[in-house]
């Protein structure tokens, strides 16, 4: 699989060729909207400032991964590891990181959201960390968030 720019200029290639993962690459600017990603990983990523718009990331692997002033409008992150992450700045309008439809919820663990627009984001069902970061104002629990319960 390849990943290219706006102007159709190749950014990266998957290793192995055949595959989908793009672990410990910059791949910034990227443009993805749309995109049938299921699946993915992009462990230890830097995709700053990439359009993901629309995007089905269903099962994604995305720990470690800077997705900071990416546009992710519509995406579908269900079902996907969301674990150090930062989301700083992005444009998340309407995204789905609610349960999937085997009712799974998703867990988001260290997660950096400050500055993001949340607007019409659906989590319902997600559990987060005391590590996460909601832009300001932004309360998680009237988002159908719940937070990490912890036994001792």
């Amino acid at each position: 699989m390849q990943i290219y720019d706006k102007g159709g200029n190749l950014l990266a290639s998957s290793n192995p060729p055949e595959s989908r993962i793009f672990d410990d690459m910059v791949i910034r600017n990227a443009f993805l909207a749309g995109k049938e990603l299921e699946g993915i990983s992009f462990d230890g990523s830097d995709l700053r400032s990439s359009d993901f718009s629309g995007a089905d990331l269903y099962g994604a692997i995305l720990s470690d991964c800077r997705f900071d002033l990416c546009i992710l409008a519509g995406a579908d992150l269900r079902s996907s590891f969301l674990n150090n992450v930062s989301f700083c700045n992005a444009d998340l309008r309407g995204a789905r990181f609610s349960r999937d439809n085997m009712n799974m919820g998703l867990n988001i663990w260290n997660v950096n959201f400050a500055g993001a627009d949340l607007a019409g984001a659906d989590f319902t069902g997600a559990i987060y960390d005391e590590l996460t970061i909601f832009p300001r104002g932004f309360i998680p629990e009237e988002h159908g968030l719940s937070p990490e319960v912890k036994v001792d």
